[in-house]
């Protein structure tokens, strides 16, 4: 069927295929009245296709309904709240303990992609996160994500481009560690992905990360007599960030993994009792599972047993993530078993 020209079947089955993009709750309910809309537009218009912005716009807001709808605001923002702490704090420390050094100050002369009086441009990471923030505080939200999108595409540049100059960095040479930037870079988008709430709660997980970290780090160089040499003869403790947490024990990639399980876990439990906070969780630990998944590839990578593991846990975590996200909660299921209406 056409009407002056405008081949309307061919039309209505462009708008429709456009349309998937939504969730099918979301089609059921709209679908036949955003179709009707966007016809009418193309008819007055003479055309028998969607136009390129109509395309995109019907894309990008399709993919946002997907995600709200696993992701409710509730859970995004939480979810960036705690992101927003642990990406302040653990840049903080790798700052002073990895690109700063203050205890030694000639660390940076031997470090490979020196920035200034720095080890490294890590620290051009650590003043984004701090930047953002002071935007949280000031109540600028969205400075505060252009801020932390601005320290995830720059972790991941430096992940890419500067510790690749550094093959022996892990034993030798300060550079940005790839498994902290990795973190940095997965907690800059979750952060982003919500509203950080301007709350005392916000402040005190960046606070107890702090110290967190600084004691364990303190404690395990304490345990530790091992030194590297610097080129300039001065003992230090070379890639002290990456030796102490990530190849030390403290979060090597198998506990990583089964704290990771633990949260999904939780996850899960909080779903099944009708809590909506569950997926903040799940939002939480990407990050640390991607962080997980690095930590394997440059620690174990040669270890077949060791990629072997990795396989399995990625598949129990998603598993878990799945059922966290998707399990019908134990309020509906009992509601229905007492004769109540299904609201869907």
């Amino acid at each position: 069927m056409s009407v002056v020209g405008v081949d309307l079947e061919r039309l209505e089955r462009s708008y429709r295929r456009l349309l998937r993009w939504y969730p099918g709750r979301w089609r059921r309910e709209n679908e036949d009245a955003v179709v009707g809309t966007l016809m009418d537009v193309a008819e007055a218009e003479g055309r028998d296709r969607p136009r390129g912005p109509e395309v995109l716009d019907l894309a990008a807001n399709g993919l946002r309904a997907r995600v709200t709808a696993v992701f409710p605001a509730e859970a995004r923002d939480l979810a960036a709240s705690f992101a927003l702490a642990t990406g302040v704090a653990w840049s903080l420390v790798y700052f002073v303990v990895q690109d700063w050094m203050p205890w030694n100050p000639r660390a940076h002369a031997a470090a490979l992609d020196p920035f200034g009086p720095f080890a490294s441009a890590g620290v051009l990471v650590t003043a984004l996160w701090v930047l953002a923030a002071v935007f949280v505080l000031a109540r600028r939200g969205t400075a505060a994500r252009a801020s932390t999108i601005g320290a995830a595409l720059l972790a991941v540049v430096l992940v890419a481009f500067q510790a690749s100059s550094s093959p022996d960095y892990a034993v030798v040479y300060p550079t940005p560690d790839r498994v902290t930037f990795v973190l940095l870079a997965g907690l800059g988008v979750v952060a982003a992905a919500g509203r950080p709430r301007r709350t005392w709660r916000t402040a005190a997980a960046s606070a107890g990360w702090s110290v967190a970290l600084a004691g364990a780090l303190l404690l395990m160089h304490r345990a530790d007599t091992t030194s590297v040499p610097l080129a300039a003869g001065l003992p230090s403790w070379y890639d002290f960030f990456n030796r102490y947490l990530w190849a030390g024990g403290l979060l090597s990639p198998g506990v990583t993994g089964i704290l990771i399980v633990a949260a999904l876990s939780a996850a899960l439990g909080l779903r099944v009792a009708g809590h909506r906070l569950g997926g903040a969780l799940v939002l939480s630990v990407v990050p640390w599972a991607a962080s997980a998944l690095a930590s394997w590839a440059i620690f174990l990578g040669g270890d077949p047993s060791a990629l072997g593991t990795a396989a399995l846990m990625v598949g129990v975590w998603l598993a878990l993530a799945v059922a966290a996200l998707t399990v019908r909660p134990r309020t509906a299921q009992e509601g229905r078993t007492r004769g109540a209406p299904d609201a869907a």
